[in-house]
């Protein structure tokens, strides 16, 4: 039988180059785990109107936008412009509204928006380009959308340059807001995730350290 004293000798052998080298590779496994589950992955930066729907209502214009946004975000600014680039129409907000559809050119703004830019009666026709401004965490967005407004289908939503259906725009949105962008609240799981691979990164120095404190005694 191996007395204690050989086992206690055992026990203090520095881990091989080998043992240091496979660890590490876990320990940078874990980490990038880790770091993507609480900070998302990087997104492409989405193209224009990819945030904002057309659909058909009551109004100037006959059509209204649809802005989905994150629970951080206040939309601040809707404003159209004519082909040529100047503005038919805006309201903005100070405080920022919570709204998610905005009749266009419409001179009974929501509560908390001032027109001050009155749409000219009637409207020219023909194509417009509407600019949404939106302010949250974890950053300020702009968003625009040309569209002909009597080319606004009756019923679903006119989204990039197609007629989709309003789960399709819903979902498409949702995917390019990119609502779980760095500063959302992490919740418990992703906590006990951070705390388990500082964990493995702290076992992981110490283990260095052997090995280091090995190769110090040999001759």
């Amino acid at each position: 039988m191996a007395r204690r004293s050989d086992l206690g000798r055992a026990d203090d052998e520095p881990p091989s180059l080998a043992m240091v080298l496979s660890g590490g590779v876990g320990v940078v496994a874990v980490v990038a785990f880790v770091a993507a589950l609480a900070f998302g992955t990087e997104v492409t930066d989405a193209p224009p109107g990819a945030r904002l729907g057309v659909v058909a209502a009551a109004g100037p214009a006959g059509a209204a936008l649809v802005v989905p946004r994150c629970r951080a975000e206040r939309v601040v600014g809707v404003e159209v412009r004519a082909a040529d680039g100047s503005t038919l129409w805006r309201m903005v907000s100070a405080k920022g509204s919570i709204d998610e559809r905005y009749v266009v050119a419409t001179p009974h703004p929501p509560f908390g928006f001032v027109v001050d830019v009155p749409a000219p009666d009637p409207l020219p026709p023909g194509p417009v380009t509407a600019v949404v401004t939106l302010a949250g965490e974890p950053f300020d967005e702009v968003d625009e959308v040309s569209f002909d407004p009597a080319e606004v289908p009756p019923t679903g939503v006119r989204y990039q340059s197609l007629d989709v259906e309003t789960d399709v725009f819903e979902a498409q949105a949702a995917a390019a807001a990119d609502c779980q962008a760095p500063g959302r609240d992490l919740g418990l799981v992703t906590w006990l995730f951070v705390a388990a691979a500082l964990g493995v990164v702290v076992t992981y120095v110490m283990m260095v350290a052997r090995f280091l404190k090995g190769r110090a005694r040999q001759p």
